[in-house]
């Protein structure tokens, strides 16, 4: 009679509430440059990329307490800035590796979907005009664009500090550029960069 008792008392006992997660800090939480620290843009480079990508990923509801598109494109640029696991993704911002995942995805396809907006070939005057100069420049024909990169020695930042040991054990950040436009990018020592060559017909 008891271990009846017992077990109907089980049967009936509510479930526990659900536990939710911390969420991460929003834009408003961190300054401009807390921004770049953590995610490589500051506020407005980062309002713009969900702009962009906000109907694409937004959930019609709040409902199971879902990421908002901004925070979707945070965890997404977390992930991109710091080139690590996912559960670390997820653990640093206090949500689920799968989430990371599915923030990833959805806002890497978003962007991919709008790659055309963005990144053109040179119009066939402005193609010449790059030819040309390589060839001025360098003694190189039928090159219209190239790219190079070198891991930079830097001291052991105070923030971060795993991400910025390269694959030969010392602290260093990759600098990108390529010829023409005069942009540098800086990416953590360690970051998983690949960069996928793309021939066309000059």
């Amino acid at each position: 009679m008891e271990e009846m008792l017992l077990f109907g008392n089980i049967l009936h006992d509510p479930k526990p509430p659900r536990k939710y997660r911390k969420r991460l800090l929003t834009l408003d939480d961190l300054t401009d440059k807390e921004l770049r620290a953590r995610y490589r843009f500051g506020r407005n480079s980062i309002i713009r990329i969900t702009d962009i990508v906000r109907k694409d990923i937004e959930h019609p509801t709040q409902r199971s307490q879902s990421l908002s598109a901004e925070m979707q494109v945070l965890v997404a640029l977390r992930f991109f800035a710091c080139g690590g696991f996912l559960q670390v993704v997820g653990d640093t911002l206090g949500i689920d590796k799968s989430t990371v995942s599915r923030c990833v995805q959805k806002v890497s396809d978003a962007l991919n979907a709008k790659a055309d907006q963005f990144i053109k070939w040179p119009s066939v005057q402005r193609k010449g005009d790059i030819k040309q100069g390589f060839f001025d420049n360098g003694g190189f024909p039928g090159v219209v664009g190239c790219i190079d990169g070198t891991h930079v020695r830097i001291s052991a930042p105070s923030h971060d500090e795993p991400s910025f040991v390269n694959r030969k054990g010392y602290h260093s950040i990759k600098t990108l550029c390529h010829a023409f436009i005069f942009d540098v990018f800086y990416l953590p020592g360690n970051s998983n960069v690949t960069l996928q060559s793309f021939s066309r017909k000059a």
